[in-house]
């Protein structure tokens, strides 16, 4: 129903919905001065309810006729002006509608969730739609009507919603739009307290436990023996009200009373005991006991039960008596609530420390919002970390209130125990993708509500409502991991610059291989730069100690004051082709397998780094060469011998490895190429003794498994490590002696602009895992392409020599940092109507950019994607380079379906 604009007050609210712009919605009497900026309500929209926020309010609208809003979810804003701001930048500068990028501040389950309710109409035809449309049908008639996470649940996937709307248009079925409530609500736990004074327990006594007709009857014999003297006969106590033979006899069990030889009754030493626990007195006295150590405050019931060995019933009882209360409260889930840190004072600095402290704390204090940003580059094991403690504590100290962020939740671990070693744990918070539901919203209350100033976590940790932020740190501010892969698809280093700009906070961007863009703006001078050159290994006292104890000759250098250094281990390049003419096919060198003995050999560590899982990379015939692809992508499928099935990495797809060719029918299928699971296999043979872990998405699927390979392998309970990308990043192993890089040319040779910048990154981090203790380190780097540029600056620890190649390749072919690129994919089951969409969008954006005289934009011819089909999807690509080409979308209704990415992380 619509009603007049009779109201004065509207709300402008954004959805969660592939809409480029805000509605007006009047506020009703019941709501009036209710509805805050940034609250969270809900409306009608077309013709279903949807969740939509506030992003202001107005004493007119836009249009004649409004909708009311329908409830206010949350008397609160749920996002502050600041974050409403960030949004509207966001959306503007990664051209994706406001409502998507407001999302992205609120934590999972918050919201109520939209689905789709389908029924099978009573009319449907009797034909039979397409084999993928039909098992919807098929479930349909076999359970009724259903919502659409039912039916994923069922159908196990998504793909049955691609053809929903050809059911629809056919007359086979009906649909319409619901809400699922909120998954995310406070926890309530039941709790009980004493109802008297702690000191009055003793009083208690003689209320305590639970009359029954056994202890009714007990207190009766026991009383008529007091008045007889102590003892009566069998035939008095048949005579006492109520006693009959049975009775008699359970109470005679119990040991409350005591038959005679002579038949006479009388009461045990300890009846008055034997009945008190008879009536249960014996638990009731441990729970008013278990509560009164609690000083009257409420207790969590699980407590009670497990110190006091009682149950429901047993509080019910004491409630009942008046002795207790039993309510609930709310429970705070928070993931370091168990967490137990030892406290450390800040160790002294180095002078290029002080040096980099110096740099750091003039952008802290600095006015300017244009000098408050700093790159801060130091080689692998340099301190970067210190620099960002003390920037924390600086930050904390003056009031205001810090993010700290890694690329990967392996890396939290190490973080967190860093932090919680210097900072209130009761002010500080992880945020990551691998916390539930539950703990994310948790976080997010007690954020907003002003409890916390520390913010430790991965992109989303950035999202956390910080209402006085005066530092943001990005560690490994190069990591492709900060790029989000789907819409908005920001990159987390823009969006914490912008929000920096935003509160007036510092930003400090940390890494031993700087992105080439953000050291090109160091260069320029847009932001500071700060230098870590050399290697920390400890403070002079405490290494000549670990040297005595262990026997070894210290290898490092003074470097100032009390700190000592030493040298980026050794790289020692081998050319794997040299090794196939000697006739070795194994997968280690002989050089690293010597290196992997003498390591073992010295009761030492070792890493083995490769950056790719499984067991073969892919399965292939001999005999024509056809390759196993996966049905739904244009992409080998690699096969993992501990399921002994092929996966598909890209849409997830498993099936059953190939017993002979599909193509020609040959038997003579080979599994090619190495993966962890592989690697370890091989380890296994030539190392049978040395115990393996392997470390990759197979392996560690949350945060739990990242933390206990890591407190594994660190408590020395395994001699290597072999793993992927999660092993390179910034880790601090310090009996790691040896780093084997089984293949450093996994990537190298990709159609893509940053695959040697990505590839030099990985090698010169993993390199950086060795050495890092006081018995130095070696790499060993096994390659097919010695001579290829990036393997020779990678092996030389050479990042100054690496940034110059690459920032003149960047200049001479226009691509970023020296002109921005847009990508725009396009998808579709049907290959033809894929190529066309591109084509009429290569027209379109063209027109636009003649009519905007964008004379500076390039844009390419669409061309299919490197991965041209992904999970059953077509896929084409266009791509837009210049100044600002991103400004081609201002105004412009972008057509549904059009993947838009700026300053996209790969081209594949």
């Amino acid at each position: 129903m619509h009603y007049n604009q009779t109201m004065t007050n509207y709300a402008r609210v954004a959805l969660n919905a592939t809409v480029d712009r805000t509605f007006d919605y009047h506020i009703p009497p019941q709501l009036a001065d209710r509805v805050p900026v940034g609250g969270l309500v809900r409306v009608a929209f077309g013709t279903a309810q949807q969740p939509a926020i506030v992003v202001g309010l107005s004493a007119q609208a836009d249009i004649e006729q409004t909708k009311p809003i329908l409830e206010l979810y949350d008397p609160k804003p749920v996002i502050s002006a600041e974050q409403i701001a960030l949004a509207e930048w966001l959306a503007a500068r990664y051209v994706c509608p406001l409502g998507m990028a407001l999302w992205g501040f609120l934590p999972p389950g918050l919201t109520a969730r939209r689905d789709v309710r389908v029924r099978l109409r009573a009319d449907a035809p009797t034909t039979a739609p397409p084999a993928p449309q039909q098992k919807l049908l098929d479930l349909l008639r076999r359970r009724g009507t259903l919502s659409g996470e039912q039916i994923t649940r069922a159908l196990k996937g998504a793909g049955w919603r691609r053809g929903l709307d050809a059911l629809r248009r056919g007359g086979w079925i009906e649909t319409e739009s619901m809400l699922h409530a909120p998954r995310a609500k406070p926890q309530k736990i039941q709790v009980a307290a004493l109802n008297i004074a702690p000191e009055h327990v003793d009083h208690a006594r003689g209320r305590l436990g639970k009359r029954t007709r056994l202890t009714d009857s007990a207190r009766r014999l026991l009383d008529a023996c007091h008045d007889a003297g102590g003892t009566i006969s069998t035939a008095a106590a048949l005579a006492v009200r109520g006693i009959g033979a049975a009775t008699l006899e359970s109470v005679l069990d119990s040991g409350v009373m005591v038959a005679g030889d002579d038949g006479s009754l009388h009461p045990a030493p300890d009846a008055e005991a034997r009945l008190f626990a008879l009536r249960g007195g014996e638990t009731d006295e441990r729970i008013l006991r278990v509560l009164a150590r609690e000083g009257g405050a409420a207790m969590d019931v699980s407590w009670v039960y497990a110190q006091a060995g009682a149950e429901l019933a047993d509080l019910k009882r004491l409630a009942e008596a008046g002795l207790i209360v039993i309510g609930e409260r709310e429970n705070i889930r928070d993931p370091l609530a168990d967490a137990d840190f030892v406290p450390v004072s800040a160790p002294p600095l180095t002078d290029d420390q002080r040096a980099a402290w110096g740099i750091v704390r003039r952008a802290i204090t600095a006015d300017d919002t244009a000098e408050k940003a700093v790159l801060l580059h130091g080689v692998t094991g340099s301190g970067k970390t210190e620099i960002y403690l003390r920037a924390v504590a600086d930050v904390l100290d003056a009031g205001r209130q810090a993010y700290l962020l890694v690329p990967e939740i392996a890396l939290t671990t190490q973080m967190i125990r860093r932090v919680l070693a210097r900072f209130s744990p009761e002010r500080t918070a992880i945020v990551h993708s691998g916390l539930t539901d539950g703990q994310r919203y948790d976080t997010w209350r007690r954020a907003r509500a002003g409890e916390i100033d520390l913010v430790v976590g991965t992109r989303a940790a950035l999202f956390t409502p910080l209402s006085d932020v005066g530092l943001i740190v990005l560690d490994e501010e190069h990591d492709q991991s900060y790029k989000a892969p789907d819409t908005p698809r920001y990159h987390l280093r823009e969006v914490a610059g912008e929000m920096a700009r935003i509160h007036g906070a510092a930003l400090i961007l940390g890494s031993a291989t700087p992105d080439s863009g953000t050291r090109y703006r160091a260069e320029r001078g847009e932001i500071a730069y700060a230098g870590l050159p050399q290697r920390i290994m400890g403070h002079r006292v405490r290494v000549g100690e670990q040297a005595a104890r262990l026997g070894l000759e210290s290898r490092y250098q003074a470097i100032g004051g009390d700190a000592l250094a030493i040298p980026l281990p050794a790289v020692d390049v081998v050319d794997m082709r040299d090794e196939l003419k000697a006739g070795n096919v194994s997968i280690f060198s002989r050089a690293l397998e010597a290196a992997l003995t003498e390591t073992l050999r010295r009761g030492e560590q070792a890493i083995l780094f490769l950056n790719r899982r499984g067991t073969s990379t892919y399965v292939f015939c001999r005999d024509c060469g056809a390759v196993a692809l996966c049905p739904r992508c244009d992409a080998a499928l690699t096969y993992h011998a501990h399921a002994a099935d092929l996966h598909c990495h890209h849409c997830g797809y498993r099936g059953a490895p190939p017993e002979g060719c599909s193509n020609c029918g040959s038997k003579r299928v080979r599994y090619f190429g190495a993966g962890t699971q592989q690697v370890e296999e091989a380890f296994k043979a030539a190392f049978p003794a040395a115990v393996a872990l392997r470390w990759d998405r197979d392996t560690a699927r949350s945060a739990g498994d990242h933390d206990m390979i890591l407190t594994r392998f660190t408590a020395h309970q395994a001699d290597v490590l072999i793993g992927t990308q999660m092993i390179a990043k910034g880790l601090d192993l310090p009996l790691v002696t040896l780093v084997g890089v089984v293949s450093a040319d996994v990537g190298l040779n990709l159609p893509d602009f940053r695959a040697e910048e990505r590839t030099f990154q990985v090698l010169s981090q993993v390199a950086g895992r060795a050495g890092r203790g006081m018995m130095g380190g070696r790499v060993i780097l096994q390659t097919y392409q010695p001579e290829h540029p990036v393997i020779r600056y990678a092996a030389a620890h050479d990042y100054d020599g690496f940034y110059a190649h690459t920032i003149a390749n960047r200049r001479e072919i226009g691509y970023p940092p020296f002109r921005r690129i847009v990508r725009i994919v396009f998808s579709d089951e049907q290959a033809h109507r894929v190529k066309q969409s591109a084509e009429s969008a290569f027209t379109a954006l063209r027109e636009r950019r003649d009519e905007l005289e964008m004379t500076g934009t390039e844009i390419n011819a669409p061309v299919p994607c490197f991965y041209g089909r992904l999970n059953g999807l077509y896929r084409w690509q266009m791509v837009l380079r210049g100044p600002n080409p991103s400004r081609i979308f201002a105004g412009f209704a972008v057509p549904r379906g059009w993947q838009i990415d700026v300053d996209p992380a790969d081209m594949l």
